[in-house]
C-alpha cells in the first residue's frame, strides 16, 4: 500500500512540475486528468523553447525529488525510476516529445542560419 501511495504522489509531483513550468512561462493549463497511462495535463501550446522546458519539468521534478529527499529510500527510488523512464523516447512520453521539440528547434535554427548567409 505504501508503494502505491508513493507512486501516486510521485505522479502528482511530476504533473505539478509541468504545471509550475507552464505557469512560469505564461502557458495556460486547461485541466489535469487521469487516463489508463496515468496522470496528464492539457495545456495551451507556447513558444518552442517554453514547450521544451514545460515538457522536461515533469521528469526534472522527479529527479530532483530523488536527489533531494534523503528521508525515504523508496520515495527516492520510485522518483528516480519515474523520472528516468519519462525521459526515454517512448511514444507518448516526455522524452519522445522533447526529441520532437529539439528537432523542431534545430530545424528552425538551421533555417535561420541559411537565411542569414544569403
Amino acid at each position: 500500500m505504501t508503494t502505491i501511495l508513493i507512486t501516486l504522489f510521485s505522479m502528482l509531483l511530476h504533473e505539478a512540475g509541468h504545471v509550475a513550468a507552464a505557469l512560469f512561462f505564461g502557458i495556460t493549463v486547461r485541466r489535469m486528468g487521469w487516463s489508463r497511462k496515468g496522470m496528464y495535463i492539457v495545456r495551451e501550446s507556447g513558444p518552442p523553447v517554453a514547450n521544451l522546458m514545460v515538457t522536461l519539468a515533469g521528469p526534472f521534478a522527479n529527479l530532483l525529488m530523488a536527489c533531494a529527499w534523503p528521508v525515504s529510500r523508496p520515495f527516492a527510488v520510485i522518483n528516480l525510476i519515474f523520472g528516468l523512464t519519462n525521459l526515454l523516447p517512448i511514444t507518448g512520453s516526455d522524452g519522445a516529445r522533447a526529441i520532437l521539440l529539439l528537432t523542431g528547434l534545430r530545424r528552425q535554427a538551421g533555417f535561420a542560419n541559411t537565411q542569414q548567409s544569403v
